[in-house]
């Protein structure tokens, strides 16, 4: 029994220990930190051309002004549950080399711990690094490195870096979710005829 109490003892004592080395999750970069009121850091963004996003009313998309280091980037913020309250940073690194992916990716795992490599259908056109922090009952923070090459415009080359707050944005959709509820569906009003399939494929 005493060493069944012990073994327990020891146990524990690894748990509290491994929790402790548990990296803390990041919230900030370039000086814009999650949860931060986008009132307060008005002069780094460009809130007169912020617009709320067509799938996800909910949240607005502001540009962050020029910074050093970087090409451009932007924030998301609520409209809803916590309204300014940035849930969401993204920004495109200056350097454009895939070595600098390599070394950030590098200088991140030594930091943060493993991360969960990402590919897609681009193959060697895009590498991606993502890291998750918390679980369901402390919120997650996430974040994710990524580096895309090729002339697609709609995905210019280089690398970036996403920060979200998955709690954060979570309550947004769900506050946004639940005033929909008390409001009449609003049905399209065009075409006035009968759509067909040949109206849903480009011609």
């Amino acid at each position: 029994m005493k060493r069944l109490l012990a073994c327990l003892v020891i146990l524990t004592a690894l748990s509290a220990a491994t929790a402790l080395a548990q990296p803390a999750a990041p919230r900030e970069i370039a000086g814009i930190a999650l949860g931060a009121d986008v009132k307060d850091i008005a002069q780094r963004l460009d809130l007169s051309k912020a617009v709320p996003l067509w799938d996800k009313p909910y949240l607005t998309r502001a540009n962050i002004q020029p910074t050093k280091g970087f090409r451009t980037g932007y924030v998301l913020f609520g409209n809803c549950a916590n309204p300014g309250k940035i849930v969401r940073i993204k920004l495109k690194y200056q350097d454009k080399d895939p070595a600098f992916f390599r070394t950030t990716g590098r200088t991140l795992t030594t930091r943060y711990g493993d991360p969960k490599p990402l590919m897609s259908d681009q193959g060697a056109l895009y590498l991606g690094m993502a890291w998750k922090f918390g679980n369901i009952k402390t919120g997650v923070t996430a974040l994710l490195l990524e580096h895309a090459a090729g002339d697609d415009p709609e995905d210019t080359e280089g690398t970036s870096i996403r920060l979200t707050d998955n709690a954060m944005l979570d309550l947004e959709q769900q506050c946004y979710e639940k005033s929909r509820q008390k409001e009449p569906q609003v049905q399209p009003s065009f075409p006035l005829f009968e759509i067909n399939a040949d109206w849903l494929l480009p011609k």
